[in-house]
């Protein structure tokens, strides 16, 4: 067992562009977990943010040089992602949240990101959806590169139109993608949207344009946080214990820095839970309307 006189830290940093630059419901829903973990084990979490991954390297760093941390928690794997091998050189011990299962040195807490994206348009297709579209997060990030490849091949299953716009997790990025969706050529009768935040900016714009939800346009989002139970109308949710997520990173984050061996942990496969945003395709819209 790893004896210390001192507290120890567990690092985190979240890597966000200038407009997202803080921590979203999702976030703030694993961290509220992992710190239940720490609770009365005389460990603490340290929290920075970055506009970039070169920006989290500095800061990782910084925390080493000057013996701030003893482990580190690294988010959002990239598809060339050089925080792997600057984990490696730092030589502190590691876990990495999310990704799909990947050979790398460092404990991780798997998420089955392509299972909820398939459930997505699986319960969209059961209403009789045929054609849908997807806001997802920056597609460097391999979740988001899971849940894109899983969207359109289940799509292509079910018989179903699809499309993926690109947005960065932010409102604004929700609103821009919903207005180019809703006042293009082809419109989707539904939207899944790769987290809240991006949804709730949706719903402002399809309420501008006049869209109804869910009559004319049904609307599914990422994540069972607060901000979703409390949107109007409620939103139906890809779900995962996000929470539970968050304390599993917390035993994972104490079992290394205690020496544990690399292990994946992993955690129940997403679900999908119907609210008031979802139903039947109603009134099609039409371009221009």
């Amino acid at each position: 067992m790893h004896v210390t006189s001192r507290e120890r830290i567990a690092g985190l940093v979240l890597a966000r562009p200038g407009r997202l630059l803080g921590m979203e419901p999702f976030m703030a829903d694993v961290v509220q977990g992992i710190e239940e973990v720490f609770d009365g084990r005389r460990v603490s979490l340290l929290i920075e943010f970055a506009a970039d991954i070169p920006g989290e390297i500095e800061i990782w760093r910084r925390w080493v040089a000057n013996d701030h941390v003893d482990g580190i928690v690294m988010v959002d794997l990239r598809t060339t992602d050089p925080r792997l091998a600057e984990l490696e050189r730092l030589g502190v011990p590691a876990v990495l949240l999310g990704g799909p299962e990947l050979q790398a040195p460092i404990t991780n807490v798997l998420v089955d990101n392509a299972e909820g994206a398939r459930a997505a348009v699986r319960a969209l297709a059961d209403l009789g959806h045929r054609d849908i579209a997807r806001v997802s997060g920056p597609r460097d990030m391999l979740h988001c590169q899971a849940r894109d490849d899983a969207f359109m091949e289940t799509c292509a299953e079910q018989d179903v139109q699809a499309r993926v716009i690109e947005g960065d997790y932010s409102e604004d990025s929700g609103r821009e993608a919903t207005y180019q969706l809703l006042t293009g050529g082809r419109l989707p009768t539904a939207v899944v949207y790769d987290n809240d935040l991006m949804a709730i900016g949706g719903l402002a714009v399809a309420k501008e344009l006049g869209v109804a939800i869910p009559d004319q346009l049904s609307v599914i989002a990422w994540d069972d946080t607060a901000v979703a139970r409390l949107a109007h109308p409620p939103l139906s949710v890809v779900t995962v214990d996000v929470h539970g997520l968050g304390t599993i990173v917390g035993e994972a984050i104490l079992a290394v820095m205690d020496g544990g061996d690399v292990t994946t942990y992993q955690v129940p496969k997403p679900t999908i839970r119907l609210a008031g945003s979802t139903a039947r395709p109603g009134t099609r819209l039409r371009a221009g309307s």
